[in-house]
């Protein structure tokens, strides 16, 4: 009777420890589902407004801006969404450039007058972030691939390499600050 008992016992655990993995379980994945639906920020996707300014700057000088428009909406829906757009730019600086942190080298350096190719993309979306991929090569030779974070409603400001920064800000500070 003992020995029936303790095995009773044992399948009631067990399937109360599997019925709570399979609950927890389902809220994790219930959650996922929350946060695909979840408004979060992104650009170009139908957005009107608000907008925000991007510039990319070297010593100071603007080398690149745009305007792009921003807006909240679900998840999927820039997931899914035609209109995202790669920003393209090239600029030859004059001075030699030191970049560091993303080639297995301490640094790598890029001589003066060495046109160098800048790309910035929506690499994610967040309810209170925009996740900017920031790219700079030379002949397909990448020298940074990194991540600007843009809030919507502040100025923000990465500084890529030495003197080298991208600057993102809502349209309405745009002269508040140089």
């Amino acid at each position: 009777m003992v020995a029936g008992y303790l095995v009773t016992l044992g399948v009631v655990k067990t399937a109360k420890i599997l019925a709570r993995a399979i609950l927890l379980a389902g809220g994790i994945v219930g959650a996922a589902h929350a946060g695909e639906r979840a408004e979060v920020w992104g650009w170009f996707a139908s957005c009107e407004a608000p907008k925000m300014n991007l510039e990319v700057r070297l010593d100071r000088t603007v080398i690149y801006k745009s305007t792009v428009p921003i807006c909240q909406a679900e998840r999927s829906t820039f997931q899914r969404d035609s209109e995202h757009q790669l920003l393209r730019f090239s600029f030859t600086p004059k001075r030699a450039i030191v970049w560091k942190g993303y080639r297995d080298d301490d640094s790598n350096t890029t001589p003066p007058n060495q046109p160098i190719d800048g790309d910035v993309w929506l690499a994610g979306s967040e309810p209170d972030v925009l996740l900017l991929g920031v790219s700079f090569s030379v002949q397909r030779t990448g020298y940074m691939n990194t991540i600007h974070i843009a809030h919507p409603f502040q100025r923000d400001q990465t500084e890529i390499a030495s003197g080298l920064f991208i600057i993102t800000q809502p349209v309405s500070l745009a002269g508040a600050r140089p």
